[in-house]
């Protein structure tokens, strides 16, 4: 506890984790309400639901490298308030919009917004906070998004029985334009944009390429970038399908009521709140490869549990379980990506590797949902699941010590 104490007596990281909880509980009022208005026309529910789904994962596949380069281009602090203003403003929108197709769009507009502020939120705050605190810091920022999950939900709900759809956008519109003031009185370090020295003038085009290159050349000249990567790719297509398996799996296999999961679900957000909070406490005495790989085979050993076991009270039990270690893979990204890339590219790598999730994403998730049909939700899950252990054994064995002191050098000399 205090480790989180002292974390949030400095002020930006506190304005800068008070603006994230914001966002994360108006995105979950934000979805609430789009269901509630396209449940007016049942028939083309799940159709509405599936673009916007798809919908929040296109600008970040499509813009990620480009979102990334502004990131390391532009200040970061000016590029996460525009995005807070612009969703303010369609949110704001929202209130006079009835048409499903034309609420959709607007949706994806402001992904389109989350998809810019994404990598510059992610690259800001190693510069926040000193390197011992950042294991700490992930945990807090997992620990607030399982809570808006609860609460988003939850409060949601009742906001959306008391206010109506246009009542809640009108919320969400005052919750991301306080978003924006927090993040505006944030006083964060910036670093400058690279000399562009005696280059000629290049094209926008000619300039976007150059830069991804750079953040390209950067991951070549570190093995460990490049292993961590790698890893992250192949625990990310077990994570695509996992979402959307373990629900079938308790709804279809083990007969669980809609109410029952739901009460499952929140367990488990719970058990994902305490586990962020314990990994929080010692996660800065772990090292970043330790708390990656193992936490991978973790969440293999516990999804694989939960399927097995094929009976509800057990199932449940290894789900908590998944919960309680969920964040350390998380956590490790955030204290490697500072160990290992230079301040002055990390936008871009946040923003291009945001990109290739994203893809593995939407192809994981469009194969879980044929795979299931065709093998059953057990049998799939099972498949998956051996993506998350596949990527703990290859970071096990790839992944190796690299002290903080050589690469906080690499970073100076890179700035």
């Amino acid at each position: 506890m205090t480790r989180y104490l002292s974390l949030l007596r400095n002020r930006n990281f506190l304005r800068y984790w008070l603006a994230g909880a914001l966002a994360h509980v108006g995105d979950f009022f934000n979805t609430l309400a789009l269901v509630k208005l396209f449940s007016q026309d049942p028939d083309r529910l799940g159709f509405y639901t599936s673009l916007v789904v798809v919908g929040n994962m296109l600008p970040t596949l499509l813009l990620g490298p480009v979102a990334g380069v502004l990131a390391d281009r532009l200040p970061r602090k000016l590029i996460m308030v525009t995005a807070d203003l612009v969703r303010a403003a369609l949110m704001f929108s929202m209130m006079f919009v009835h048409d499903p197709l034309a609420l959709i769009g607007i949706d994806f507009a402001a992904a389109v917004a989350a998809a810019f502020f994404g990598p510059a939120s992610s690259a800001l705050l190693p510069r926040l906070v000193q390197r011992e605190e950042l294991a700490t810091a992930g945990s807090l920022n997992i620990m607030t998004q399982r809570l808006a999950m609860l609460f988003g939900n939850g409060l949601g709900a009742v906001l959306l029985g008391l206010v109506g759809p246009a009542g809640v956008f009108a919320i969400n519109t005052g919750l991301f334009l306080a978003s924006g003031l927090l993040h505006a009185t944030m006083r964060a370090p910036e670093t400058a944009p690279a000399e562009a020295g005696s280059r000629p003038a290049a094209s926008p085009l000619a300039k976007l390429v150059r830069d991804l290159r750079e953040a390209a050349a950067v991951v070549r000249e570190r093995p460990n970038l490049l292993h961590l990567l790698a890893g992250l790719c192949i625990a990310n297509f077990g994570d695509s399908g996992s979402n959307v398996l373990l629900v079938t799996f308790f709804t279809v296999t083990l007969g669980v009521a809609a109410e029952q999961l739901g009460f499952v679900m929140a367990l488990f957000g719970g058990a994902a709140v305490l586990g962020a909070f314990a990994i929080g406490a010692v996660g800065n005495r772990v090292h970043w490869r330790h708390l990656f790989s193992l936490g991978c085979c973790y969440v293999w050993f516990t999804a694989t549990g939960a399927v097995v076991v094929r009976s509800l009270i057990p199932s449940s039990a290894f789900l908590l379980l998944l919960g309680l270690g969920s964040g350390a893979i998380n956590v490790g990204l955030q204290v490697a990506i500072a160990d290992l890339v230079p301040d002055n590219v990390r936008g871009r790598i946040f923003g291009s590797f945001g990109t290739i999730s994203s893809l593995i994403m939407i192809v994981g998730t469009l194969l879980a949902g044929v795979l299931a049909d065709r093998f059953g939700a057990a049998a799939t899950m099972l498949g998956y699941a051996l993506f998350y252990l596949a990527a703990g054994i290859y970071g096990y064995q790839k992944l190796r010590p690299e002290p903080a002191p050589a690469a906080q050098a690499a970073s100076a000399r890179a700035d």
